[in-house]
C-alpha cells in the first residue's frame, strides 16, 4: 500500500463482514475457483480434475492450455435467496490457464498450473478492467492401479477394478487478493490470498462406451496475518478460511469414429461447501459458502491419443453466499 496514506485504523472485537457489498462477487469467487471438471477417463486418455490435470497411464508428459469465460448473473444471499445485479451490469472474468504434468515413476506424477486472468466489469455505471496473474497450483498424484482399467467387455470380477487416484495440491497465492497492496477495488481480485492444501480422490471406471467417476476433495487453508484490506490499513488480525469440501459425480459416453478417433460427452453434478472463516480464532458466521452446479463437456481425441480438444459448460444452479455464474471453456492438451 502507499506508505504516505493516512487512514483511520478500524478496530473490532468480533468478526465483521469483510466481504461487504459488491466485493462479494469476486472475494467469494476467489474462494470457489477450481480447475475444470473431469472430461475424460483419465487412465485411458488423460484429462482434467479440480486439482490439476492428470496424465494417461504410461505417458511421460502432458501440456494443456485452456481459455474460459465466466459470467456473473446476480448472487445468492447467505440464506440462499437469489438477487439480481443492477440493470446494465456486466461482470465477466476471462482466464487463460497453462498446465503441465510430468510422470515421476510408474505410479506418481507431478502437475502444475498458472492462470492469466482478465476481469472486465461494468457495475452501477462504473467500467473497470484489469489483467493479472491468478494463483499458482502445484500437485502430485498417485495411481493406485498398475494397468489401464478401461475395457470393452466384462471378463470376470477382475476386469471390473476401477482406476483410483490419490492426490494432493498446494495453492500458492500469486494472484491479487483483498489483502495485497496491488488492489484498488474488489473487481481487481484474481486470487485467494491464502495458501491452501487440497487432498483428492478420484474413482473412475470405463466399460466402453460408458464411463462413471467420482471425485472427492478436502481443502485446508492456512491461517495468515492481515493488516490491510482493499489497500486500506486495518488493525492487524489473523484470518483462516473454513475447511472446504467438494464432490463431483460424472457419467460419460464415447463414440468411436471411423478413423479411430474418439468423441466423449460427459455430464457432471458438483457440490461445494466451505465452512465459515475465523478471525483471531472467532467464527465469522457471515463467511461460509455453498454451491451446486452441473456441467456438460465434449472431448475429442485423435487416433493415437496424443491430442485432446475439450469444450466445457458449467452452470451454478443454487448456492448460499456466492455469485451465480456460468462458465464456457475450451482447452487443448498434448500428450507425449
Amino acid at each position: 500500500m502507499n506508505p504516505t496514506q493516512q487512514v483511520d485504523m478500524p478496530t473490532h472485537n468480533i468478526p465483521t463482514n469483510h466481504w461487504y457489498g459488491v466485493g462479494l462477487f469476486f472475494t467469494l469467487l476467489s474462494i470457489s475457483i477450481c480447475f475444470s471438471l473431469p472430461t475424460k477417463a483419465a487412465s485411458c486418455c488423460g484429462g482434467g480434475a479440480s486439482s490439476g490435470i492428470i496424465l494417461p497411464k504410461f505417458n511421460e508428459g502432458m501440456l494443456d492450455i485452456s481459455f474460459a469465460n465466466e459470467n456473473y448473473n446476480g448472487f445468492w444471499t447467505q440464506t440462499g435467496h437469489y438477487q439480481q445485479d443492477p440493470k446494465g451490469s456486466t461482470l465477466l472474468q476471462r482466464r487463460m490457464s497453462i498446465s503441465y504434468a510430468k510422470r515421476l515413476s510408474d505410479r506418481f506424477q507431478l502437475s502444475s498450473s498458472i492462470a492469466l486472468i482478465n476481469n472486465h466489469n461494468q457495475y452501477s455505471g462504473d467500467l473497470q478492467s484489469i489483467t493479472a496473474l491468478g494463483d499458482t497450483q502445484v500437485g502430485i498424484w498417485y495411481e493406485a492401479f498398475d494397468n489401464v482399467t478401461c475395457i470393452y467387455k466384462i471378463n470376470g470380477w477382475e476386469s471390473l477394478k476401477p482406476s483410483i487416484y490419490l492426490g494432493t495440491a498446494l495453492t500458492i497465492p500469486t494472484g491479487i487478493s483483498p489483502y495485497t497492496d496491488r488492489i484498488d477495488s474488489s473487481f481487481d481480485i484474481t486470487g485467494l490470498g491464502f495458501y491452501r492444501l487440497d487432498t483428492s480422490m478420484i474413482i473412475e471406471k470405463t466399460i466402453y462406451p460408458f464411463s462413471l467417476s467420482w471425485q472427492g476433495q478436502y481443502g485446508y487453508t492456512f491461517e495468515r496475518p492481515v493488516n490491510q484490506e482493499y489497500n486500506q490499513v486495518v488493525t492487524p488480525y489473523n484470518k483462516q478460511l473454513g475447511d472446504r469440501y467438494s464432490n463431483t459425480f460424472s457419467g460419460a459416453y464415447t463414440w468411436f469414429l471411423t478413423n479411430l478417433a474418439m468423441v466423449t460427452a460427459t455430464l457432471s453434478h458438483s457440490q461445494l461447501t466451505q465452512h465459515a472463516a475465523t478471525i483471531d480464532g472467532v467464527l465469522d458466521d457471515s463467511s461460509g459458502i455453498k454451491k451446486t452446479s452441473q456441467g456438460l463437456s465434449l472431448a475429442y481425441s485423435n487416433a493415437i491419443r496424443n491430442w485432446i480438444v475439450k469444450l466445457n459448460y458449467i452452470q451454478a444452479t443454487e448456492g448460499e453466499n456466492i455469485p451465480k455464474t456460468h462458465v464456457m471453456s475450451m482447452g487443448v492438451s498434448h500428450v507425449y
